[in-house]
């Protein structure tokens, strides 16, 4: 009974000899994610599970599986997860278009009768930028304009602002960033263009995070002093006012003489 009993240990102990593990999963955003799990001789497994770990510490059930049942996606990620590989010697899934709030640490279990179980974790790290937003021109007083722009990812996104193929260093920027609840970063810069020194048509924001470049074009077409439509209306109403005042008095002028006249032919005829 006691040969038996240690063969039956040592025989667990060669059929679980453990996960492989596969290594973390760095991938863009935007792209899909693949994490796999094996359990090589795996005898005695009862059931497979994939769960994702929040931030508060708890564990999410994603999918869950046994030798006789299919894969069952629990209904938070229905249309997110895919399983590709189902057995309760191997599993694989695929997490869909991944975006910064799937950033975490992902867990298989394999439930392994007598022995317990088996348990391993990988982790998902994101990278990209995941918008970039620019405003409208505003003119300054000093006929200077103000562009801005913005862009959101991680790692930090850097701004640089180019016209054509010459990057604008020697222009006034103002940059500040902003960290994010989803551990992202927001970089905002506020490019000052001397309306009497630029000559193009508009500029390009350039945001690169990590590997990931993105462009936006702002137009910055010399813009036509404001004032000037106005005063010319103006000078405009004016004259029409005088010319309106003039016409008006050479006419009472007119039927003043026309009136006096007629009153001295009358008295020329009285008398």
């Amino acid at each position: 009974m006691l040969d038996y009993s240690v063969f039956l240990s040592l025989l667990t102990l060669v059929c679980s000899a453990g996960i492989l593990k596969r290594e973390d999963v760095n991938v863009s955003l935007g792209q899909d994610a693949t994490f796999s799990c094996e359990l090589p001789g795996a005898v005695g497994v009862k059931q497979v599970i994939w769960q994702q770990h929040g931030d508060d510490g708890t564990l999410r059930n994603m999918v869950t599986f046994t030798e006789r049942s299919k894969p069952q996606v629990d209904d938070a990620f229905l249309g997110k997860v895919n399983v590709t590989v189902a057995s309760v010697q191997t599993t694989t899934i695929v997490i869909k278009n991944v975006t910064f709030a799937d950033e975490a640490c992902y867990v298989c279990t394999f439930s392994v009768y007598p022995s317990g179980t088996e348990r391993e974790t990988a982790c998902l790290t994101v990278q990209g930028l995941s918008e970039i937003t620019t405003q409208f021109p505003v003119k300054l007083k000093e006929k200077d304009t103000v562009v801005a722009c913005s862009a959101t990812g991680k790692p930090t996104p850097v701004i640089s602002w180019w016209s054509g193929e010459k990057e604008l260093s020697n222009y006034l920027s103002d940059t500040f960033t902003v960290q994010n609840g989803d551990s992202t970063v927001t970089t905002t810069s506020n490019l000052t263009i001397p309306q009497s020194q630029f000559s193009g048509k508009y500029v390009t924001c350039v945001a690169n995070s990590g590997s990931i470049e993105k462009r936006e074009h702002i137009t910055v077409e010399k813009q036509i002093d404001k004032e000037t439509p106005v005063a010319s209306r103006s000078y405009v109403l004016s004259a029409v006012v005088m010319i309106c005042c003039v016409v008006s008095a050479s006419c009472v002028i007119i039927l003043f003489h026309q009136k006096r006249k007629k009153h001295q032919k009358h008295l020329i005829e009285i008398a």
